[in-house]
């Protein structure tokens, strides 16, 4: 794409997503070697994700530890190396998502949706439901029934294949060796964040930790609805990156309201901690496809 692009191909320059394009027009201005443009996608996901978590944390300890569990994720890691227009839509959503709820204005919910899209179709869209914003409902019975629907995917995969644009028609009807169909170890594997609210239960959670964990349920549950697509973990990606911060946020609301005994806080904030390095070990072990 970076070669194609110094080679001013119209064909490519028509069709790639604007967003990214404007990445790889900036990258151009260092250098012509490719590595400036990963350097760029590096630093531009980086500024996000940090200034995201900045925005929904606040308090400098709480972000150091969120920004430790996003430099050990596999998630965050294939964001930066291997899906990098998907990489950087999710960036953008994550930002946007957090400046919609510091603001707390329907209007900017409309401006900030849209810009993800700019850096890759499909990704933005499948992240645009976390500028719904919803806290006061727990979204954990949507999400069930989204990860339902998803056993039946044969039923409906052929009629949602019509609405796919760009590389993922390919991928919806591509003859590969990766597993489509219902994925029980992405659906369990996708399930363990709710075991959280045995911790912290959803009336106990901060507005902050509600909104992300519920942004998170719905994004997970219409990515697992894809599972008859080629590479379909790329979708469910959108919403694995956003364990650091959600991770990061229980624990606020462990040491903040959820508990008054400190033994009780030391207790469960290692418990968060040892999960957390337990599902990047899980993910690191087994190779998704």
């Amino acid at each position: 794409m970076f070669l194609a692009y110094l080679k001013q191909d119209p064909a490519f320059i028509n069709s790639i997503d604007k967003g990214f394009l404007g990445l790889i027009s900036f990258s151009r201005l260092f250098s012509t070697d490719p590595q400036s443009l990963l350097l760029v996608v590096c630093l531009f996901e980086a500024v996000c994700f940090y200034i995201a978590g900045v925005l929904f944390l606040r308090r400098p300890f709480y972000v150091f530890l969120y920004v430790v569990f996003l430099l050990i994720s596999p998630f965050y890691l294939s964001t930066n190396i291997n899906i990098l227009r998907h990489g950087t839509a999710i960036a953008v959503a994550l930002l946007g998502m957090a400046v919609v709820f510091r603001l707390r204005k329907p209007v900017y919910r409309v401006l900030l949706a849209y810009p993800p899209v700019l850096f890759h179709n499909v990704a933005g869209l499948l992240a645009t439901p976390i500028f719904i914003g919803v806290t006061r409902i727990n979204m954990v019975y949507v999400w069930l029934t989204l990860a339902s629907i998803s056993v039946f995917s044969g039923f409906y995969s052929s009629f949602v294949s019509q609405y796919l644009t760009g590389r993922y028609v390919d991928y919806a009807a591509a003859e590969t060796t990766y597993r489509v169909g219902f994925r029980p170890d992405f659906t369990f594997f996708s399930s363990l964040p709710i075991f959280l609210l045995l911790i912290v239960p959803f009336r106990k959670m901060s507005s902050e930790t509600r909104w992300v964990f519920n942004a998170y349920l719905l994004i997970n549950g219409v990515g697992l609805t894809m599972n008859f697509i080629s590479f379909s973990d790329r979708m469910l990606t959108n919403s694995w990156v956003m364990l650091p911060l959600l991770f990061a946020l229980v624990i606020r609301d462990i040491n903040g309201r959820a508990f008054k005994k400190r033994v009780n806080k030391n207790f469960f904030t290692f418990a968060v901690i040892a999960a957390m390095l337990m599902i990047n070990l899980a993910f690191y072990i087994k190779p998704t496809s």
